[in-house]
C-alpha cells in the first residue's frame, strides 16, 4: 500500500519553516536526520545538492515512506529532531503541527478536541516542585511494571508482511495485576487513522502475538521478554485493552481509588507517565507535567514532550496509576512555562477503566479492585 503522509501543498509549507527556521547545510542535515538507520540515510536523494533541492529532495522521499521493520517512522523521527532544534518559537508551529498529525495518522490514536481549553497562567511557574528523596526510589520500582510493545498487524488472520517482514505497530503497556498487563486497545488495534478497526479475531491474532517487552531501560540492555497470551477484554471509547502475560511475578502498578476531580489552574497537580516513546529505552516523563482538566473518565495533562507513548500509565507523586495514556495534540494560545504553545495529552481516568472491567470481566473483579 502506497504511503503519502502529507500532501505536496503541506509539505511545501514544512520544508519552508525548516529552511527559514534551520536551514539545511550539511551538519543541520545530519542533525535532523539523527537516529534514522544508517541504510534508510543512505538512499536518501538530497546528498550535497543545493539545500532548498536537498531537503525538497529528502522530505518527499520520506514521506513516502511507512514504517520500517522495528515499527519507528522515518518522517516523524524527521520531525521529532526538527522540533527539538527550533524550542519553542511560534514560527516552527507548523513543524509541531506536523508531527502531531504524522503520530497520530500511524498510530490510530484517538483524536483529541482541543476546543475550549482552559488556559493555565504564568502563576504555575511558581509553584514549589520540590520531591522527597523517596520519589526518585518509587519512581524506580514503578518503572519495573513498564513494558515496551511490539504488535504484528494481522488481515484475515495472516500477518501483513512489509518487504517481508511483519508490520509493527509499537506501544507501552504495565502491569495491572499479576499475569496481566494494561495498553490502548488502538495499540493492539494495530491500525493508521482512518483505517476500519481490526476484527475480533485479528485483534486476537495480534494481542497473542505481541512482544511484550520488559526492563529495557537504556541501548545497552536487552531487556526481558515476556510471552503474550490471551486479550481478556477491550473497549474503543475508553481506548483500553487487558492482554494476559506469562510472568505471574512481576508487581503491579497500585492504582488510585478516587477519581481525579475539580482541576484548578492555580493549584494544578503534576502528573508522570513512564512510556517507550516509538519504541525507544524507557524514559520518565517527570517535568512540566500539569493537569489541565478532568471529566468522569478522563483527564487533560501539558507535557513538554510529544507522546508517541501510547498504552503508558499515568501516574501520580505517590507512583499510583490515575489514568491510561492515550494520545497527544498540539494547541496554540495557551500560556505554560514561559511559552505561548505547548502538547496537550489526554490519558483515560483507571477509575472508569476498573468500573467498566468490573463489569464486563466481573471474575477479575478482585484483582482489579482500586489498590490505592
Amino acid at each position: 500500500m502506497a504511503v503519502r503522509h502529507f500532501p505536496p501543498e503541506r509539505l511545501g509549507e514544512i520544508r519552508t519553516a525548516v529552511v527559514e527556521i534551520l536551514g539545511y547545510d550539511p551538519m543541520t542535515r545530519n542533525a535532523l536526520l539523527a537516529g534514522l538507520p544508517a541504510t534508510l540515510r543512505g538512499l536518501m536523494p538530497g546528498g550535497t545538492a543545493a539545500p532548498v533541492i536537498s531537503l525538497t529532495l529528502d522530505l518527499d522521499f520520506l514521506n513516502g515512506i511507512g514504517r520500517l521493520t522495528d515499527g519507528s517512522v522515518p518522517l516523524k523521527r524527521f520531525l521529532e529532531n526538527a522540533v527539538g532544534l527550533t524550542g519553542t518559537i511560534e514560527a516552527a508551529d507548523v513543524l509541531r503541527r506536523a508531527l502531531v498529525d504524522v503520530e497520530i495518522g500511524t498510530t490510530g490514536a484517538p483524536l483529541i478536541v482541543t476546543a475550549g481549553l482552559p488556559e493555565i497562567h504564568e502563576a504555575v511557574i511558581l509553584r514549589n516542585d520540590m520531591v522527597p528523596f523517596g520519589f526518585l526510589r518509587g519512581g524506580i520500582l514503578a518503572a519495573q511494571a513498564v513494558a515496551k510493545l511490539s504488535v504484528p498487524r494481522y488481515e484475515n488472520g495472516q500477518p501483513t508482511l512489509v518487504n517481508g517482514e511483519p508490520e509493527i505497530y509499537l506501544g507501552t503497556g504495565w502491569v495491572i495485576a499479576p499475569g496481566l498487563i494494561m495498553t490502548n486497545h488502538h495499540v493492539v488495534n494495530a491500525r493508521d487513522q482512518g483505517e476500519s478497526a481490526a476484527r475480533e479475531s485479528d485483534l486476537r491474532e495480534q494481542a497473542a502475538a505481541m512482544s511484550v517487552l520488559f526492563d529495557y531501560d537504556d541501548e545497552g540492555t536487552a531487556g526481558h521478554p515476556v510471552a503474550p497470551g490471551e486479550l481478556m477484554a477491550w473497549d474503543e471509547d475508553l481506548d483500553y485493552a487487558l492482554v494476559r502475560i506469562s510472568d505471574t511475578t512481576r508487581a503491579a502498578l497500585p492504582r488510585a481509588a478516587v477519581a481525579i476531580a475539580d482541576v484548578r489552574p492555580g493549584s494544578a497537580m503534576a502528573v508522570n507517565i513512564i512510556q517507550h516513546p516509538d519504541g525507544r529505552p524507557k524514559r520518565f516523563g517527570i517535568r512540566n507535567n500539569l493537569l489541565t482538566a478532568a471529566t468522569a473518565t478522563e483527564i487533560r495533562y501539558f507535557t513538554d514532550t510529544l507522546g508517541g507513548s501510547s498504552g503508558s500509565p499515568v501516574l501520580n507523586d505517590r507512583w499510583e496509576v490515575v489514568a491510561l495514556h492515550r494520545g497527544t495534540a498540539f494547541v496554540t494560545g495557551v500560556k505554560f512555562q514561559g511559552s505561548s504553545v505547548a502538547y496537550v495529552n489526554v490519558g483515560t481516568q483507571i477509575t472508569a477503566i476498573l468500573q467498566h472491567l468490573q463489569k464486563r470481566v466481573p471474575e477479575l473483579a478482585g484483582s482489579l479492585a482500586p489498590s490505592g
